[in-house]
């Protein structure tokens, strides 16, 4: 119950008014680093509140809880890794579409897909990543990156951060955190390393250059407990399907 508790408590504070993971303890991004990451960002404010994938020319993968405003209030920003460049590349939404089953109370089915109504402008700085060709493996050293908060509480950075991060089995996430994990990846590092509110939408890549997770849920920030990710292996067809792929 008290696993539980921990991971509605940050699901919580997503859906509220810093919907963002930031990764603590991680590493600024270089220019370029990250070509296939945008910013969802609340129009207007230009307010940051989550972070999406690359995976088409009009398509982008994100976790179906950043749905927090309407698509006509929502732009993406691609081709920069500081929230304060005002010559990177703002894209309108066409449609956020999230999955029939997602369940908010269990973070289960935490995928969406987002369609732009403007191509996107491929370049040395912009390119899409593909999506996992396998499962991942337990003990498997995978690579996140965000613009979540880097400490808790805390704010949004303005450089984009990066992590690696180990894979835990899913016996051993099970019996440390009681959580449903079905269509899960989850990932542990030490105590002051994980993801943290602000980095929710965003990628988790493998050493292919793949996208095999999207961030989800994780107990507070970087607390020693695991943190969650889509398996974007498990809903493949789902995402294909709808992305129009």
């Amino acid at each position: 119950m008290k696993a539980f508790i921990a991971l509605c408590a940050i699901f919580a504070l997503a859906q509220g008014a810093s919907l963002n993971h930031r990764i603590v303890g991680g590493n600024t991004a270089e220019p370029g680093q990250f070509k296939f990451i945008a910013s969802l960002r609340q129009a207007g404010q230009d307010r940051h509140f989550c972070g999406s994938t690359i995976i088409g020319k009009r398509v982008l993968l994100t976790a179906a809880h950043c749905k927090v405003y309407e698509v006509s209030e929502t732009v993406a920003v691609v081709g920069t890794n500081k929230q304060d460049d005002k010559n990177a590349k703002r894209h309108e939404l066409e449609a956020f579409i999230i999955h029939e089953n997602y369940e908010p109370s269990s973070i289960t089915n935490d995928v969406a897909v987002i369609i732009l109504k403007e191509d996107i402008e491929f370049g040395d700085l912009v390119q899409p990543l593909p999506l996992a060709s396998r499962a991942i493996s337990d003990d498997e050293r995978l690579t996140s990156a965000g613009w979540g908060l880097t400490s808790y509480p805390g704010n949004v950075p303005n450089d984009l951060q990066w992590m690696q991060m180990n894979v835990v089995s899913h016996d051993l996430c099970q019996w440390i955190t009681g959580a449903s994990l079905t269509g899960k990846i989850c990932t542990l590092e030490q105590e002051g390393q994980g993801v943290c509110s602000g980095d929710s939408g965003g990628p988790l890549v493998n050493e292919l250059n793949e996208i095999v997770g999207i961030t989800s849920a994780a107990y507070l920030c970087a607390l020693g407990m695991p943190d969650f990710f889509t398996d974007v292996y498990y809903f493949r067809d789902w995402i294909v399907s709808n992305g129009n792929l």
